[in-house]
């Protein structure tokens, strides 16, 4: 759609911390036939002059109710504190306005309750950034699964590693922080999207290593699905040589991803069957046993990551734009996001791990 013809959505920031600008407002950017940076709100003045110099017919607010009372925005983008997103969720939402919610979309199962109240009570108001549901690399990885070529895939294994001695707000429990909170929505809506199948079965375990707050920064979760399928995710800031993003082992093959750039796999040639089950209880010739005497063929590959449905993990501005502007449905469901907000809820409680309020009471 041309610039002419696509009728332009005004759009606040509430928040303009390192997400709001060089996540939020970068992507805005990008597409500027289709969004107007329009007002910004944040508690720290010092940040409107960068913002108004940047867009200087906008307007900067250190007053939310005034923020939210600008009528010429239509789009409030949230990208506060976790601990305040479904509270300021619910002001721009009762004050009419569209919301683009930044993750984590909640603390516990009383904020998903709340959210599922809302988007009720707002229909077609509320959006959600799981802007990783469109990561290349997941959604190859999805394709090469649907293919068949690595056959039954029974486990997977999804990494993110680094080290780092973190030390900013994201790392205190009172503030929602917290690798589970981090990047772990994303990892957790790819887990339950890959396993294909509902959980049977549910472990974790958290640490605090690295990082000078007081969350975890090292989560393993792993998964189980009714399907039997094993989803081991690990998120970690103390890992200095960082595993594969990605591997996913099937019945005929298996994947390997040391970046998001591309996959290497090994696999049996699609004319190659699977021998029938069934083993000779006998004593083994010599030089035989080991399966070595069955004929295989093998394929080896490595590929660059470039699904077929395009995907782009920076669109997701544009999608919420087709489904404000054009009526097309926002590819994020509510249901999905709260079943990560549930299964997180789940994990917090596994592992003993207590968001507080600022008074040191847990949050419910």
């Amino acid at each position: 759609m041309s610039e002419s013809v696509a009728k332009k959505i005004k759009v606040g920031v509430w928040g303009l911390g390192r997400a709001g600008t060089t996540m939020h407002l970068v992507e805005l950017d990008r597409y500027s036939c289709f969004f107007e940076p329009v007002a910004a709100c944040d508690l720290i003045p010092e940040r409107g002059s960068a913002f108004q110099e940047k867009y200087p017919s906008a307007r900067f607010y250190t007053d939310d109710e005034a923020f939210l009372a600008d009528p010429e925005i239509e789009l409030v983008s949230i990208v506060v504190r976790s601990q305040e997103h479904v509270e300021f969720t619910r002001r721009a939402l009762s004050k009419g306005k569209f919301v683009f919610l930044e993750k984590p979309f909640g603390l516990g199962e009383a904020e998903a309750d709340e959210l599922l109240k809302l988007s009720t009570l707002h229909p077609g108001k509320l959006f959600l950034r799981f802007n990783r549901r469109f990561e290349a690399a997941f959604n190859h990885l999805r394709e090469i699964m649907a293919s068949g070529i690595l056959g039954d895939v029974y486990e997977i294994k999804l990494c993110r590693h680094r080290f780092q001695f973190r030390r900013d707000w994201q790392t205190l429990l009172e503030c929602g922080g917290g690798q589970l909170n981090n990047w772990g929505p994303h990892l957790i809506d790819h887990s339950l999207l890959l396993l294909e199948s509902p959980v049977r079965d549910l472990w974790a375990d958290f640490k605090r290593t690295a990082s000078l707050g007081t969350a975890e920064d090292h989560i393993k979760i792993v998964f189980r699905g009714q399907n039997g399928r094993i989803i081991d995710l690990e998120i970690s800031d103390c890992i200095a040589l960082p595993g594969p993003v990605y591997f996913a082992a099937g019945t005929r093959g298996t994947l390997v991803a040391q970046d998001e750039s591309e996959f290497h796999l090994r696999y049996l040639a699609p004319e190659c069957p699977l021998p029938p089950i069934g083993s000779d209880p006998g004593t083994p010739r010599i030089g035989s046993g080991y399966g070595r005497e069955i004929p295989t063929v093998w394929r080896e590959e490595t590929i660059p990551v470039k699904p077929s449905n395009g995907a782009f993990m920076g669109d997701i501005y544009a999608r919420v734009y087709k489904a404000i502007r054009e009526g097309v449905p926002f590819p994020v469901r509510m249901e999905e996001a709260l079943a990560v907000i549930r299964t997180t809820a789940r994990l917090r409680a596994m592992t003993a791990i207590q968001y507080v309020n600022g008074n040191g009471k847990a949050r419910p």
